[in-house]
């Protein structure tokens, strides 16, 4: 099954904020943790919407983002993570490391790039800068299309 992927991030290299899947068949994993310091555009752009009423996402330890998406994946023997951009895949793989030579139990897994543009959308409700909203744009937009 095919999982679509956002993140939002404390700038470029920032730690991670927050990270949202979207499956095919509707099913939906939202995370997030606290940013202690983030950056001004972050600050004004994505902390507000993080945590807001549109989008309740699972409040987590940054070092427990992998195991939410472990349990999320379990039953799915080989998922796709779709995402727009290289950075979502990195911080979804830096997540599933737990320790030097361990990861969460996510045994295969395939990961697919398309250089989209899910904005403008119309998605009713589409809030961009939220991981939630931005991965349900993602799959709005490539849905649509033959991927």
């Amino acid at each position: 099954m095919r999982y679509f992927l956002d993140t939002e991030f404390n700038g470029m290299g920032g730690e991670l904020i927050s990270l949202a899947l979207v499956a095919e068949d509707g099913r939906e994993l939202y995370a997030a943790c606290h940013c202690e310091e983030p950056i001004p555009w972050v600050k004004e752009n994505v902390i507000p919407i993080v945590f807001s009423d549109m989008a309740k996402p699972m409040i987590v330890r940054p070092q427990d983002f992998g195991r939410a998406i472990e349990q999320f994946l379990i039953q799915d023997g080989l998922p796709e993570i779709v995402a727009d951009w290289p950075d979502d895949i990195r911080y979804f793989c830096e997540k599933l490391i737990t320790g030097p030579g361990e990861m969460v139990d996510v045994h295969r897994l395939r990961f697919r790039i398309e250089r989209v543009d899910a904005y403008p959308t119309d998605l009713a409700g589409a809030v961009q800068h939220n991981a939630l909203w931005d991965a349900r744009a993602l799959k709005h937009r490539l849905l649509g299309q033959i991927i």
